[in-house]
C-alpha cells in the first residue's frame, strides 16, 4: 500500500474480535476492504490477486486524489 499514501491501513484479527466478522459480514478469511468516506469501496476475499487489487485499488484512488 506503499504506492498509495493516503490510504490508512488497519488489520483486524477476526479470532481475537469476532464481533468484527458479524458487523461487517466476513464468512470467510482474509478479506480485504477498502473504505472511502465511510463506504465500503471494496472487497476481496479468500485467494486476493495482489496486482488484480492493486489495479481497483488505484483507479479507486485516482478517483479521489486526481
Amino acid at each position: 500500500m506503499n504506492d498509495f499514501p493516503n490510504i490508512q491501513t488497519r488489520v483486524a484479527n477476526a479470532e481475537e474480535i469476532p464481533e468484527i466478522a458479524g458487523h461487517f459480514s466476513i464468512f470467510t478469511v482474509p478479506v480485504l476492504i477498502l473504505f472511502a468516506d465511510g463506504k465500503e469501496m471494496l472487497r476481496e476475499a479468500r485467494f486476493v490477486h495482489v496486482e488484480e487489487f492493486k489495479l481497483k485499488v488505484s483507479k479507486i484512488y485516482e478517483g479521489f486524489y486526481s
